[in-house]
């Protein structure tokens, strides 16, 4: 093991012991990770701080910005007072809200679902028995859970793996859809019946509505209407990305530079909109995938797997074992980074006992994609963690049992679909 794999490791247990303890803010200990691997050499000034040019980071901070806009419009109170109307049926409220993150997932990606609703958030007033904690990371957890039930990039995804390492068979383009639909349930229900009741009622960090000032609008009806309809269509930009001829990060950009040349936001607006712990904690745990990568750290962990597993382990144990690794791991780096670490390893390992190795990968896809026990497991997630107020505790006690009974769950209905032996 070299100095800089050991180091990386150290960092980024200090990073989570950082987290769990509460006493710090997020995005110092995240900043503060970033700035040792600089510093030890793990990681080049650029790699460590690059992030604050991160597509995610840019586009997160343009969308606080978006959020401040239209909380100073009057459809925020509006939906307020809708909200109040139906505050005691929090049940409800928190069905529909994760039953559109179930279908918008399908098309677009966790970060730009976050961005979507984040400005609605505001909305709930404080005696609401819904908060935004109730939602936003619930949210995430649920978008990476069922992520790929419509056929798409991941059925494309898992046939080039299994071919680039030598696999004899593919997958259908509705196979991985049905490997995750009992588990995807299974993560719908439990959250929507138990797990957002579990989490502390914050409200959003950075996202306070500002009130009216003598009895008069803080913005005039034509410069509300500007404000819905650059919204609108920065929304409709996000769900058809496909479309644009320019990467979809930079449209809440756009629309921040149009609304302060039009006077509708100021310097003073962008200052007090952008949660900078938010930022500075996404902008500090990406490179921490990065360093992971880069010395290996991905592989010790398979490799320490499979000697767990001893000689001629079980084809379940294989899977569950396989499952799990990837996992974990995926909590701390990216979860392609992951896949592209466990995948090539399990299909070998899966052809070398005679093993199919197509529930091997889509067991995997699932199990690196379903990120929801750290901050660092994704951008979405660590936007929602960050913007909610979460405690790490707070997570593990909702979310373990899910990710427990979700992995479980993939792995039974990968074996059942594609019987191993």
């Amino acid at each position: 093991m070299n100095i800089q794999l050991i180091i990386t490791l150290l960092v980024m247990l200090l990073m989570i012991a950082g987290f769990l303890c509460g006493r710090f803010k997020l995005g110092l200990v995240a900043m503060t990770a970033s700035t040792v691997l600089c510093l030890t050499g793990v990681l080049t000034f650029n790699e460590a701080y690059a992030s604050f040019s991160n597509s995610n980071v840019v586009m997160i901070a343009g969308m606080f910005i978006l959020s401040g806009a239209l909380g100073k419009t009057g459809l925020v109170p509006k939906m307020k007072t809708l909200m109040m109307k139906h505050s005691g049926k929090g049940q409800l409220i928190v069905f529909a809200y994760m039953l559109t993150c179930v279908v918008i997932i399908q098309f677009s990606m966790p970060t730009a679902l976050i961005s979507m609703f984040l400005p609605f958030m505001a909305a709930f007033d404080q005696k609401s028995r819904v908060q935004p904690a109730h939602l936003l990371f619930p949210g995430a957890v649920l978008a990476h859970c069922v992520q790929g039930l419509l056929p798409g990039a991941y059925f494309v995804m898992i046939n080039g793996l299994l071919e680039a390492n030598g696999a004899p068979a593919m997958i259908e383009a509705l196979d991985y859809s049905k490997v995750i639909l009992l588990p995807a349930v299974i993560a719908f229900a439990y959250i929507v019946l138990i797990g957002w009741k579990w989490l502390p009622a914050n409200r959003i960090d950075g996202l306070s509505i500002k009130e009216e000032a003598d009895g008069k609008p803080l913005l005039s009806a034509g410069q509300e209407n500007i404000v819905y309809l650059i919204f609108g269509l920065n929304f409709v930009g996000i769900l058809f990305q496909n479309y644009l001829p320019f990467p979809m990060y930079i449209l809440p950009v756009i629309a921040v530079i149009v609304l302060t040349y039009l006077k509708i936001l100021n310097l003073n607006d962008i200052k007090d909109f952008i949660n900078l712990d938010t930022i500075f904690m996404l902008a500090g745990v990406i490179p921490l995938g990065t360093a992971m990568q880069k010395t290996g750290a991905g592989t010790v962990v398979s490799d320490f797997i499979m000697t767990l597993l001893g000689g001629n382990p079980s084809p379940m144990l294989m899977l569950f074992a396989f499952y799990f690794a990837g996992a974990i791991l995926t909590q701390f780096m990216s979860n392609t980074a992951t896949q592209q670490v466990f995948v090539p390893l399990a299909v070998v390992t899966a052809l070398a006992q005679g093993l199919d190795p197509r529930p091997f990968t889509m067991a995997i896809f699932a199990g690196c994609t379903a990120a929801m026990l750290t901050p660092t497991g994704s951008p979405s997630i660590a936007i929602a963690f960050g913007a909610g107020q979460y405690k790490i505790k707070n997570i593990l006690k909702v979310f373990l049992p899910l990710w427990v009974v979700y992995g479980i769950a993939v792995c039974l209905s990968a074996n059942f679909f594609f019987p191993m032996v």
